[in-house]
Protein backbone atom coordinates (compact mmCIF):
# COMPACT_ATOMS: atom_id res chain seq x y z
CA UNK A 1 0.00 0.00 0.00
CA UNK A 2 1.63 3.72 -1.13
CA UNK A 3 1.45 5.80 2.21
CA UNK A 4 0.06 9.26 1.37
CA UNK A 5 1.13 10.53 4.76
CA UNK A 6 4.50 10.83 3.71
CA UNK A 7 3.10 13.64 1.68
CA UNK A 8 2.59 15.60 4.57
CA UNK A 9 6.05 16.48 5.58
CA UNK A 10 6.26 18.22 2.11
CA UNK A 11 5.23 21.76 1.45
CA UNK A 12 1.83 22.08 0.99
CA UNK A 13 1.73 24.59 -1.17
CA UNK A 14 3.64 22.74 -3.91
CA UNK A 15 -0.10 23.07 -6.21
CA UNK A 16 0.27 26.31 -6.35
CA UNK A 17 3.28 26.78 -9.05
CA UNK A 18 0.99 24.44 -11.77
CA UNK A 19 -2.27 26.34 -10.81
CA UNK A 20 -0.07 29.74 -11.40
CA UNK A 21 1.15 28.04 -14.68
CA UNK A 22 -2.42 27.23 -15.66
CA UNK A 23 -3.63 30.76 -15.03
CA UNK A 24 -1.12 32.35 -17.03
CA UNK A 25 -1.84 29.77 -20.09
CA UNK A 26 -5.75 30.73 -20.02
CA UNK A 27 -4.50 34.73 -19.90
CA UNK A 28 -2.00 34.23 -22.26
CA UNK A 29 -5.01 32.67 -24.49
CA UNK A 30 -7.41 35.86 -24.06
CA UNK A 31 -4.90 38.42 -24.46
CA UNK A 32 -2.95 36.73 -27.54
CA UNK A 33 -6.43 37.33 -29.87
CA UNK A 34 -7.76 40.16 -27.47
CA UNK A 35 -10.70 38.06 -26.25
CA UNK A 36 -11.69 37.64 -30.32
CA UNK A 37 -11.56 34.26 -30.71
CA UNK A 38 -14.16 31.22 -31.36
CA UNK A 39 -14.09 27.90 -32.64
CA UNK A 40 -16.76 25.41 -33.36
CA UNK A 41 -18.05 23.43 -29.69
CA UNK A 42 -17.85 26.86 -28.10
CA UNK A 43 -19.94 28.40 -30.69
CA UNK A 44 -22.37 26.23 -30.25
CA UNK A 45 -22.90 25.90 -26.09
CA UNK A 46 -22.77 30.07 -26.19
CA UNK A 47 -25.75 29.44 -28.26
CA UNK A 48 -27.36 26.86 -25.85
CA UNK A 49 -26.37 28.92 -22.92
CA UNK A 50 -28.51 32.24 -24.29
CA UNK A 51 -31.29 29.82 -24.96
CA UNK A 52 -31.32 28.15 -21.33
CA UNK A 53 -31.09 31.89 -20.07
CA UNK A 54 -33.68 33.16 -21.89
CA UNK A 55 -35.98 30.39 -21.42
CA UNK A 56 -35.37 29.88 -18.20
CA UNK A 57 -35.39 26.30 -18.46
CA UNK A 58 -32.92 23.29 -18.97
CA UNK A 59 -34.87 22.15 -22.50
CA UNK A 60 -36.43 25.37 -24.35
CA UNK A 61 -39.15 24.46 -26.30
CA UNK A 62 -39.49 27.78 -28.02
CA UNK A 63 -38.96 27.56 -32.11
CA UNK A 64 -35.77 28.05 -33.06
CA UNK A 65 -33.97 27.05 -29.45
CA UNK A 66 -30.59 24.85 -29.73
CA UNK A 67 -30.69 21.75 -26.68
CA UNK A 68 -27.44 20.38 -26.18
CA UNK A 69 -28.52 16.71 -26.11
CA UNK A 70 -25.39 15.01 -24.64
CA UNK A 71 -26.20 16.73 -20.93
CA UNK A 72 -27.33 20.31 -19.41
CA UNK A 73 -24.71 20.74 -16.35
CA UNK A 74 -22.37 23.18 -18.85
CA UNK A 75 -25.13 25.30 -19.76
CA UNK A 76 -26.99 25.38 -16.11
CA UNK A 77 -23.84 26.70 -14.54
CA UNK A 78 -23.36 29.15 -16.51
CA UNK A 79 -26.52 30.65 -17.20
CA UNK A 80 -26.40 31.08 -13.41
CA UNK A 81 -22.88 32.56 -13.46
CA UNK A 82 -24.74 35.07 -16.17
CA UNK A 83 -27.63 35.70 -13.89
CA UNK A 84 -25.80 36.60 -10.67
CA UNK A 85 -22.75 38.50 -12.38
CA UNK A 86 -24.81 40.69 -15.37
CA UNK A 87 -22.20 39.34 -17.51
CA UNK A 88 -22.75 38.82 -21.27
CA UNK A 89 -22.74 35.29 -22.58
CA UNK A 90 -20.02 36.17 -25.08
CA UNK A 91 -17.56 37.59 -22.22
CA UNK A 92 -18.12 34.47 -19.80
CA UNK A 93 -17.38 32.27 -22.89
CA UNK A 94 -14.41 34.43 -24.45
CA UNK A 95 -12.89 35.78 -21.36
CA UNK A 96 -13.81 34.11 -18.37
CA UNK A 97 -13.88 30.70 -18.69
CA UNK A 98 -10.62 30.18 -20.44
CA UNK A 99 -8.78 31.26 -17.16
CA UNK A 100 -10.78 29.61 -15.08
CA UNK A 101 -9.50 26.63 -16.55
CA UNK A 102 -6.94 26.77 -13.76
CA UNK A 103 -9.40 25.10 -11.68
CA UNK A 104 -8.85 21.98 -13.18
CA UNK A 105 -5.60 22.00 -11.28
CA UNK A 106 -7.15 21.01 -8.75
CA UNK A 107 -8.95 18.12 -8.94
CA UNK A 108 -6.05 16.66 -10.60
CA UNK A 109 -3.39 17.73 -7.70
CA UNK A 110 -5.68 15.54 -5.53
CA UNK A 111 -5.99 12.37 -7.46
CA UNK A 112 -2.19 12.20 -8.60
CA UNK A 113 -1.29 12.58 -5.03
CA UNK A 114 -3.27 9.96 -4.41
CA UNK A 115 -1.64 7.69 -7.00
CA UNK A 116 1.61 8.87 -6.17
CA UNK A 117 2.00 9.15 -2.62
CA UNK A 118 3.63 12.60 -2.25
CA UNK A 119 3.50 16.04 -3.56
CA UNK A 120 6.41 15.39 -5.83
CA UNK A 121 4.70 13.11 -7.55
CA UNK A 122 1.56 15.46 -8.02
CA UNK A 123 3.93 18.18 -8.98
CA UNK A 124 5.22 15.88 -11.74
CA UNK A 125 1.88 14.51 -13.21
CA UNK A 126 -0.10 18.01 -13.13
CA UNK A 127 2.77 19.49 -15.32
CA UNK A 128 3.16 16.51 -17.63
CA UNK A 129 -0.88 16.38 -17.83
CA UNK A 130 -1.16 19.67 -18.38
CA UNK A 131 2.08 19.66 -21.34
CA UNK A 132 -0.65 17.78 -23.30
CA UNK A 133 -1.61 20.32 -26.07
CA UNK A 134 -4.97 18.13 -26.68
CA UNK A 135 -6.08 17.79 -23.12
CA UNK A 136 -4.60 21.68 -22.76
CA UNK A 137 -7.11 22.50 -25.85
CA UNK A 138 -10.11 21.06 -24.63
CA UNK A 139 -10.04 22.92 -21.31
CA UNK A 140 -9.15 26.18 -22.39
CA UNK A 141 -11.97 26.31 -25.42
CA UNK A 142 -15.60 27.08 -23.10
CA UNK A 143 -17.38 24.03 -23.82
CA UNK A 144 -18.43 21.31 -21.06
CA UNK A 145 -15.17 19.80 -21.15
CA UNK A 146 -13.45 21.85 -18.21
CA UNK A 147 -16.02 20.99 -15.62
CA UNK A 148 -16.27 17.29 -17.27
CA UNK A 149 -13.09 16.39 -16.27
CA UNK A 150 -12.73 18.05 -13.49
CA UNK A 151 -15.69 15.28 -12.59
CA UNK A 152 -13.57 12.32 -13.58
CA UNK A 153 -10.65 13.72 -11.45
CA UNK A 154 -13.14 13.78 -8.55
CA UNK A 155 -14.78 10.23 -9.70
CA UNK A 156 -11.34 8.51 -9.74
CA UNK A 157 -10.10 10.06 -6.47
CA UNK A 158 -12.79 9.25 -4.45
CA UNK A 159 -12.79 5.64 -5.98
CA UNK A 160 -9.29 5.19 -5.17
CA UNK A 161 -9.33 6.47 -2.10
CA UNK A 162 -12.29 4.44 -0.83
CA UNK A 163 -9.92 1.54 -1.33
CA UNK A 164 -7.83 2.31 1.44
CA UNK A 165 -10.68 3.21 3.56
CA UNK A 166 -12.38 -0.28 4.06
CA UNK A 167 -11.27 -0.54 7.74
CA UNK A 168 -12.53 2.69 8.50
CA UNK A 169 -16.78 2.86 8.12
CA UNK A 170 -17.46 6.17 8.16
CA UNK A 171 -15.15 7.43 5.77
CA UNK A 172 -15.83 4.37 3.49
CA UNK A 173 -19.18 5.44 3.49
CA UNK A 174 -18.75 8.88 2.57
CA UNK A 175 -16.03 8.06 -0.20
CA UNK A 176 -19.00 5.77 -1.86
CA UNK A 177 -21.70 8.46 -1.87
CA UNK A 178 -19.16 11.15 -2.86
CA UNK A 179 -18.16 9.06 -5.37
CA UNK A 180 -21.70 8.47 -6.72
CA UNK A 181 -22.77 12.18 -6.30
CA UNK A 182 -19.81 12.99 -8.80
CA UNK A 183 -20.81 10.18 -11.18
CA UNK A 184 -23.97 11.73 -11.72
CA UNK A 185 -22.99 14.78 -12.26
CA UNK A 186 -20.42 13.37 -14.66
CA UNK A 187 -23.14 12.12 -16.50
CA UNK A 188 -25.43 15.48 -16.49
CA UNK A 189 -22.65 17.00 -17.77
CA UNK A 190 -21.87 15.09 -20.62
CA UNK A 191 -23.04 11.49 -20.99
CA UNK A 192 -21.05 10.32 -24.00
CA UNK A 193 -17.84 10.77 -21.72
CA UNK A 194 -19.23 9.40 -19.32
CA UNK A 195 -20.15 6.22 -21.29
CA UNK A 196 -16.40 6.28 -21.84
CA UNK A 197 -15.45 5.95 -17.99
CA UNK A 198 -18.31 3.07 -17.58
CA UNK A 199 -16.62 1.46 -20.27
CA UNK A 200 -13.33 1.51 -19.38
CA UNK A 201 -14.52 0.17 -15.75
CA UNK A 202 -16.30 -2.67 -17.25
CA UNK A 203 -12.66 -3.52 -19.73
CA UNK A 204 -11.24 -3.11 -16.22
CA UNK A 205 -13.61 -6.04 -15.23
CA UNK A 206 -13.07 -8.05 -18.17
CA UNK A 207 -9.36 -7.66 -18.02
CA UNK A 208 -9.04 -8.50 -14.32
CA UNK A 209 -11.17 -11.92 -15.35
CA UNK A 210 -8.38 -12.71 -18.40
CA UNK A 211 -5.35 -11.78 -16.40
CA UNK A 212 -6.74 -14.05 -13.50
CA UNK A 213 -5.96 -16.92 -15.76
CA UNK A 214 -2.46 -16.14 -14.68
CA UNK A 215 -1.34 -17.88 -11.55
CA UNK A 216 0.94 -14.89 -11.11
CA UNK A 217 -1.58 -12.16 -11.34
CA UNK A 218 -3.68 -11.00 -8.53
CA UNK A 219 -5.23 -8.19 -7.17
CA UNK A 220 -4.16 -7.21 -3.41
CA UNK A 221 -7.79 -7.23 -2.44
CA UNK A 222 -10.33 -9.84 -3.75
CA UNK A 223 -12.94 -7.25 -2.54
CA UNK A 224 -12.08 -4.57 -5.32
CA UNK A 225 -13.25 -6.68 -8.27
CA UNK A 226 -16.94 -6.63 -6.33
CA UNK A 227 -16.47 -3.26 -5.95
CA UNK A 228 -16.08 -2.21 -9.39
CA UNK A 229 -18.64 -4.55 -10.34
CA UNK A 230 -21.39 -2.84 -7.81
CA UNK A 231 -19.52 0.59 -9.33
CA UNK A 232 -20.65 -0.40 -12.98
CA UNK A 233 -24.22 -1.79 -12.29
CA UNK A 234 -25.22 1.72 -9.58
CA UNK A 235 -23.75 3.92 -12.72
CA UNK A 236 -25.53 1.88 -15.41
CA UNK A 237 -28.77 2.65 -13.45
CA UNK A 238 -27.98 6.69 -12.78
CA UNK A 239 -27.36 6.60 -16.41
CA UNK A 240 -30.89 5.07 -17.05
CA UNK A 241 -32.52 7.27 -14.88
CA UNK A 242 -30.90 10.27 -16.26
CA UNK A 243 -31.67 9.45 -19.81
CA UNK A 244 -35.21 7.85 -19.61
CA UNK A 245 -36.55 10.38 -16.12
CA UNK A 246 -34.26 13.35 -15.74
CA UNK A 247 -32.88 14.49 -19.51
CA UNK A 248 -34.75 12.75 -22.14
CA UNK A 249 -32.60 14.68 -25.07
CA UNK A 250 -30.12 12.21 -24.14
CA UNK A 251 -32.04 9.41 -26.12
CA UNK A 252 -30.86 10.70 -29.42
CA UNK A 253 -27.98 8.62 -28.59
CA UNK A 254 -29.86 5.38 -29.57
CA UNK A 255 -29.59 7.05 -32.80
CA UNK A 256 -25.58 7.46 -32.45
CA UNK A 257 -24.78 4.10 -31.59
CA UNK A 258 -26.85 2.56 -34.26
CA UNK A 259 -25.30 5.33 -36.92
CA UNK A 260 -22.02 4.25 -35.62
CA UNK A 261 -23.00 0.58 -36.20
CA UNK A 262 -24.51 0.70 -39.61
CA UNK A 263 -20.79 3.04 -40.72
CA UNK A 264 -18.71 0.24 -38.91
CA UNK A 265 -20.70 -2.44 -40.97
CA UNK A 266 -19.85 -0.94 -43.98
CA UNK A 267 -16.18 0.00 -43.22
CA UNK A 268 -15.46 -3.47 -42.54
CA UNK A 269 -17.42 -5.89 -44.85
CA UNK A 270 -18.55 -3.55 -47.81
CA UNK A 271 -15.13 -3.09 -49.88
CA UNK A 272 -16.99 -0.90 -52.14
CA UNK A 273 -18.31 1.59 -49.81
CA UNK A 274 -16.19 4.68 -49.93
CA UNK A 275 -13.85 5.26 -46.60
CA UNK A 276 -13.36 8.03 -44.60
CA UNK A 277 -10.60 9.14 -43.74
CA UNK A 278 -10.15 11.49 -41.14
CA UNK A 279 -6.07 12.09 -40.53
CA UNK A 280 -5.91 13.37 -43.70
CA UNK A 281 -7.26 16.96 -42.55
CA UNK A 282 -4.06 16.63 -40.31
CA UNK A 283 -2.05 18.05 -43.20
CA UNK A 284 -3.72 20.94 -44.38
CA UNK A 285 -3.98 22.06 -40.67
CA UNK A 286 -0.58 23.15 -40.20
CA UNK A 287 1.91 24.54 -42.39
CA UNK A 288 3.71 21.57 -42.79
CA UNK A 289 3.72 17.92 -41.10
CA UNK A 290 6.70 18.43 -39.82
CA UNK A 291 5.61 21.44 -37.36
CA UNK A 292 2.72 19.53 -36.53
CA UNK A 293 5.02 16.40 -35.58
CA UNK A 294 7.24 18.88 -33.39
CA UNK A 295 3.93 20.76 -31.58
CA UNK A 296 2.41 17.70 -30.76
CA UNK A 297 6.10 16.39 -29.26
CA UNK A 298 4.55 15.87 -25.67
CA UNK A 299 1.61 13.86 -27.01
CA UNK A 300 4.31 11.02 -28.44
CA UNK A 301 6.63 11.31 -24.99
CA UNK A 302 3.96 10.59 -22.90
CA UNK A 303 2.13 8.38 -24.94
CA UNK A 304 5.78 6.72 -25.80
CA UNK A 305 6.94 6.55 -22.20
CA UNK A 306 3.64 5.48 -20.82
CA UNK A 307 3.61 2.34 -23.07
CA UNK A 308 7.05 1.52 -21.92
CA UNK A 309 6.66 2.23 -18.00
CA UNK A 310 3.22 0.25 -18.82
CA UNK A 311 4.69 -2.73 -20.44
CA UNK A 312 7.59 -3.39 -18.35
CA UNK A 313 5.34 -3.05 -14.97
CA UNK A 314 3.06 -5.53 -16.41
CA UNK A 315 6.00 -8.26 -17.94
CA UNK A 316 6.99 -8.40 -14.19
CA UNK A 317 3.19 -8.85 -13.04
CA UNK A 318 2.68 -11.40 -15.51
CA UNK A 319 5.82 -13.12 -15.50
CA UNK A 320 7.30 -12.92 -11.96
CA UNK A 321 4.44 -12.26 -9.73
CA UNK A 322 5.89 -8.75 -8.93
CA UNK A 323 2.73 -6.37 -9.28
CA UNK A 324 3.17 -2.42 -8.85
CA UNK A 325 2.98 -1.11 -5.33
CA UNK A 326 -0.13 -0.21 -4.03
CA UNK A 327 -3.63 -1.35 -4.74
CA UNK A 328 -4.10 2.09 -6.39
CA UNK A 329 -1.38 1.56 -8.91
CA UNK A 330 -2.73 -1.57 -9.97
CA UNK A 331 -5.86 -0.22 -10.92
CA UNK A 332 -4.47 2.64 -12.66
CA UNK A 333 -2.61 -0.30 -14.57
CA UNK A 334 -5.59 -1.78 -15.64
CA UNK A 335 -7.32 1.33 -15.99
CA UNK A 336 -4.53 2.92 -18.48
CA UNK A 337 -5.14 -0.52 -20.66
CA UNK A 338 -8.86 0.09 -20.74
CA UNK A 339 -8.24 3.51 -21.98
CA UNK A 340 -5.41 2.37 -24.50
CA UNK A 341 -8.17 0.11 -25.81
CA UNK A 342 -10.66 2.60 -26.31
CA UNK A 343 -7.86 4.43 -27.99
CA UNK A 344 -7.61 1.57 -30.60
CA UNK A 345 -11.38 1.30 -31.21
CA UNK A 346 -12.05 4.75 -31.58
CA UNK A 347 -9.63 4.65 -34.91
CA UNK A 348 -11.73 2.03 -36.79
CA UNK A 349 -14.92 4.83 -35.34
CA UNK A 350 -12.90 7.65 -37.04
CA UNK A 351 -12.36 5.69 -39.92
CA UNK A 352 -16.01 5.01 -40.38
CA UNK A 353 -16.68 8.58 -40.51
CA UNK A 354 -19.52 8.32 -37.57
CA UNK A 355 -19.60 11.10 -34.57
CA UNK A 356 -18.28 13.38 -36.75
CA UNK A 357 -14.77 11.45 -37.05
CA UNK A 358 -13.38 13.04 -34.12
CA UNK A 359 -13.98 10.16 -31.16
CA UNK A 360 -10.08 10.06 -31.09
CA UNK A 361 -9.79 13.47 -30.41
CA UNK A 362 -12.51 13.20 -27.50
CA UNK A 363 -10.78 9.94 -25.57
CA UNK A 364 -7.05 11.48 -26.11
CA UNK A 365 -7.48 13.68 -22.98
CA UNK A 366 -8.85 10.66 -20.82
CA UNK A 367 -6.20 8.30 -21.55
CA UNK A 368 -3.72 11.39 -21.13
CA UNK A 369 -5.18 11.62 -17.44
CA UNK A 370 -4.09 7.75 -16.91
CA UNK A 371 -0.90 7.66 -19.28
CA UNK A 372 0.68 11.05 -16.72
CA UNK A 373 -0.44 8.61 -13.89
CA UNK A 374 1.76 5.83 -14.90
CA UNK A 375 4.75 8.35 -16.15
CA UNK A 376 4.51 10.35 -12.64
CA UNK A 377 4.38 7.12 -10.51
CA UNK A 378 7.82 6.09 -11.93
CA UNK A 379 9.31 9.42 -11.88
CA UNK A 380 8.19 10.12 -8.84
CA UNK A 381 10.05 6.74 -7.36
CA UNK A 382 13.13 7.74 -9.44
CA UNK A 383 16.36 9.28 -7.21
CA UNK A 384 19.16 9.64 -9.45
CA UNK A 385 22.34 8.84 -7.79
CA UNK A 386 24.73 10.99 -9.67
CA UNK A 387 24.60 14.59 -11.37
CA UNK A 388 21.10 15.33 -9.62
CA UNK A 389 21.94 19.18 -10.62
CA UNK A 390 22.20 18.52 -14.13
CA UNK A 391 19.31 17.02 -14.32
CA UNK A 392 17.07 18.70 -12.65
CA UNK A 393 18.38 22.10 -15.07
CA UNK A 394 17.85 19.49 -17.88
CA UNK A 395 14.68 18.31 -17.38
CA UNK A 396 13.42 21.83 -16.72
CA UNK A 397 14.92 23.41 -20.02
CA UNK A 398 13.24 20.42 -21.72
CA UNK A 399 9.78 20.98 -20.53
CA UNK A 400 10.12 24.34 -20.73
CA UNK A 401 10.62 24.34 -24.59
CA UNK A 402 8.07 21.29 -24.65
CA UNK A 403 5.48 23.45 -22.67
CA UNK A 404 5.84 26.37 -25.33
CA UNK A 405 5.23 23.86 -28.28
CA UNK A 406 2.20 22.28 -26.59
CA UNK A 407 1.19 26.00 -26.09
CA UNK A 408 1.32 26.96 -29.58
CA UNK A 409 -0.91 24.36 -30.68
CA UNK A 410 -3.28 24.08 -27.62
CA UNK A 411 -3.64 28.10 -28.59
CA UNK A 412 -4.00 27.03 -32.54
CA UNK A 413 -1.09 29.88 -33.14
CA UNK A 414 -1.50 31.14 -36.83
CA UNK A 415 1.70 31.56 -37.36
CA UNK A 416 2.34 27.83 -36.92
CA UNK A 417 -1.16 26.58 -38.26
CA UNK A 418 -3.79 27.08 -40.74
CA UNK A 419 -6.84 27.07 -39.15
CA UNK A 420 -7.24 30.42 -37.60
CA UNK A 421 -9.98 30.90 -34.62
CA UNK A 422 -9.56 34.42 -34.51
CA UNK A 423 -11.48 37.48 -35.68
CA UNK A 424 -11.57 41.35 -36.37
CA UNK A 425 -14.18 43.28 -34.68
CA UNK A 426 -14.78 44.82 -37.91
CA UNK A 427 -15.65 41.82 -39.63
CA UNK A 428 -19.08 41.08 -37.01
CA UNK A 429 -19.43 44.87 -38.07
CA UNK A 430 -19.54 43.80 -41.36
CA UNK A 431 -21.79 40.73 -41.07
CA UNK A 432 -24.13 42.85 -38.58
CA UNK A 433 -24.60 45.37 -41.85
CA UNK A 434 -25.01 42.35 -43.93
CA UNK A 435 -27.56 40.73 -41.50
CA UNK A 436 -29.66 44.81 -41.64
CA UNK A 437 -29.41 44.78 -45.46
CA UNK A 438 -29.62 41.20 -47.18
CA UNK A 439 -32.41 38.72 -46.97
CA UNK A 440 -32.78 35.34 -47.54
CA UNK A 441 -29.36 35.26 -49.17
CA UNK A 442 -26.39 33.24 -49.56
CA UNK A 443 -23.10 34.91 -48.12
CA UNK A 444 -19.65 33.35 -48.93
CA UNK A 445 -17.80 34.44 -45.63
CA UNK A 446 -14.33 32.60 -45.89
CA UNK A 447 -13.15 29.32 -46.44
CA UNK A 448 -13.93 27.68 -43.04
CA UNK A 449 -16.30 28.05 -40.53
CA UNK A 450 -13.63 31.13 -38.49
CA UNK A 451 -16.56 33.80 -39.17
CA UNK A 452 -19.49 31.63 -39.14
CA UNK A 453 -18.64 30.30 -35.47
CA UNK A 454 -17.21 34.19 -34.73
CA UNK A 455 -20.45 35.52 -35.81
CA UNK A 456 -23.27 32.72 -33.71
CA UNK A 457 -20.69 33.75 -30.07
CA UNK A 458 -20.85 37.44 -31.06
CA UNK A 459 -24.38 37.70 -32.43
CA UNK A 460 -26.11 34.19 -32.28
CA UNK A 461 -28.16 33.54 -35.66
CA UNK A 462 -29.49 34.94 -38.80
CA UNK A 463 -33.74 36.23 -38.40
CA UNK A 464 -33.31 37.17 -42.22
CA UNK A 465 -32.89 33.80 -42.73
CA UNK A 466 -29.71 34.61 -44.58
CA UNK A 467 -27.17 31.47 -45.08
CA UNK A 468 -23.19 32.24 -44.73
CA UNK A 469 -21.17 29.78 -46.92
CA UNK A 470 -17.74 28.95 -46.49
CA UNK A 471 -15.15 26.86 -48.07
CA UNK A 472 -14.46 26.27 -52.11
CA UNK A 473 -17.67 27.85 -54.12
CA UNK A 474 -19.21 25.79 -56.50
CA UNK A 475 -20.71 27.35 -59.70
CA UNK A 476 -24.14 25.47 -59.21
CA UNK A 477 -24.76 27.52 -55.84
CA UNK A 478 -26.51 30.41 -56.05
CA UNK A 479 -24.10 32.58 -54.45
CA UNK A 480 -23.70 36.47 -55.44
CA UNK A 481 -23.14 38.17 -51.92
CA UNK A 482 -19.33 38.03 -50.79
CA UNK A 483 -17.45 39.16 -47.83
CA UNK A 484 -13.69 39.90 -48.28
CA UNK A 485 -11.82 41.18 -44.87
CA UNK A 486 -8.02 41.29 -44.95
CA UNK A 487 -7.75 38.14 -42.56
CA UNK A 488 -9.08 36.56 -45.52
CA UNK A 489 -6.98 37.58 -47.78
CA UNK A 490 -3.82 36.38 -45.78
CA UNK A 491 -5.91 32.82 -45.28
CA UNK A 492 -5.85 32.77 -48.99
CA UNK A 493 -2.40 33.49 -49.44
CA UNK A 494 -1.28 31.12 -46.62
CA UNK A 495 -3.78 28.49 -48.30
CA UNK A 496 -2.88 28.81 -51.59
CA UNK A 497 -6.53 29.38 -52.32
CA UNK A 498 -7.90 31.93 -55.06
CA UNK A 499 -10.78 34.32 -53.55
CA UNK A 500 -13.90 33.38 -55.44
CA UNK A 501 -14.98 37.09 -56.37
CA UNK A 502 -15.07 37.93 -59.99
CA UNK A 503 -12.80 41.15 -61.14
CA UNK A 504 -16.12 42.56 -62.15
CA UNK A 505 -18.30 42.37 -58.81
CA UNK A 506 -20.12 45.42 -57.12
CA UNK A 507 -18.34 46.66 -53.86
CA UNK A 508 -20.98 47.81 -51.89
CA UNK A 509 -19.70 48.24 -48.04
CA UNK A 510 -16.56 48.71 -47.19
CA UNK A 511 -15.44 49.68 -43.22
CA UNK A 512 -11.71 49.87 -43.78
CA UNK A 513 -10.86 46.12 -42.93
CA UNK A 514 -13.99 44.35 -44.18
CA UNK A 515 -15.55 44.86 -47.85
CA UNK A 516 -18.94 42.97 -49.02
CA UNK A 517 -19.14 42.52 -52.77
CA UNK A 518 -21.97 41.80 -54.77
CA UNK A 519 -22.34 40.08 -58.21
CA UNK A 520 -23.51 42.16 -60.69
CA UNK A 521 -26.91 41.09 -62.22
CA UNK A 522 -27.12 39.14 -65.20
CA UNK A 523 -30.91 38.98 -66.36
CA UNK A 524 -33.72 42.13 -65.84
CA UNK A 525 -34.54 39.76 -62.61
CA UNK A 526 -31.61 39.82 -60.73
CA UNK A 527 -30.87 42.79 -57.88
Amino acid sequence: MIQTNRASHQNPWLWFGPLLFMIVVGAYFVFRYQGHWAETDSAVFTRVIRDVSQAGRLIPTEEGSLVYPNGYSFQAISAFIVAITGLEVRALQQLVYPILSALVILPAWILYREVTGSGRGAVIATILLFMQPEFLFVILRSSHEKFTRILMFLCLFFLVRSFRLTHRPGLFATMIALFYLATYAFIASNSLLAHSFLFAIASTLGFVALLNRFSSFKLQQSHITARLAYVLIISIVLNYLFMFYLYPPVQHQFGVFTDTWSRLAALLFDVQADSVNPYTYVGGAWINLWVYFLVSIANWIILGASFMIWAVQGWRWLRYGRPPQGLTRQFIWLLYAAFALQGGLSIIVDLSGSLASNIQHRIFPSFSILAVAIVASALADWRPQRHQRLVQWSSAAVISIVVCLSVLKATVEPAVGNKWMFYQPEEIIALTWSENHLQQTQLWIEYDERLSVAWATSIDRSVQQNRMRVGVTEPTLPIRSFLLTDITRLRSSRLEQPLPIPYDAQRVYDNGSAELYRLRPRTPFQK
